[in-house]
């Protein structure tokens, strides 16, 4: 993780100094470190995600996908919308940006709609 920080660090100095005299260099040394980071943070995160699928297997709530593999796609959603309105904040664009987190939110939804419906009709069947 010291590593992550030092490069980031770097980064972010670089970047402010290249602001000054070519802000589009800035921009795309922002995004490359971002990008490195969320690869660093998927590569670190390879154990944990084969952990939750193995125990989604086993607690699936009868839908299509188990818990763990909505669980692993919203963790997707989240750290990619994060990074891409963090970006568009970056440039100025803070109209978008909050935008797109409305789409990651509804995207969330989304994907747990089905667990969502399996859950209130089992809570039905156990009270009916």
């Amino acid at each position: 993780m010291q590593a992550v920080i030092g490069i980031c660090l770097c980064a972010a100095a670089l970047s402010l100094l290249l602001k000054q005299y070519r802000p589009e260099y800035s921009l795309f040394l922002s995004i490359a470190c971002g990008v490195g980071i969320l690869l660093w943070l998927l590569d670190s995160m390879m154990p944990i995600l084969e952990q939750v699928k193995q125990f989604s297997s086993l607690a699936s709530f009868g839908t299509q996908q188990g818990a763990g593999s909505i669980l692993i796609k919203s963790l997707g959603i989240c750290l990619v919308t994060q990074a891409a309105c963090d970006i568009c904040r970056d440039i100025g664009e803070n109209a978008i940006a909050a935008r797109l987190e409305t789409a990651g939110k509804a995207a969330m939804i989304l994907l747990a709609g089905p667990m969502l419906t399996e859950l209130l009709q089992q809570a039905i069947h156990l009270i009916g």
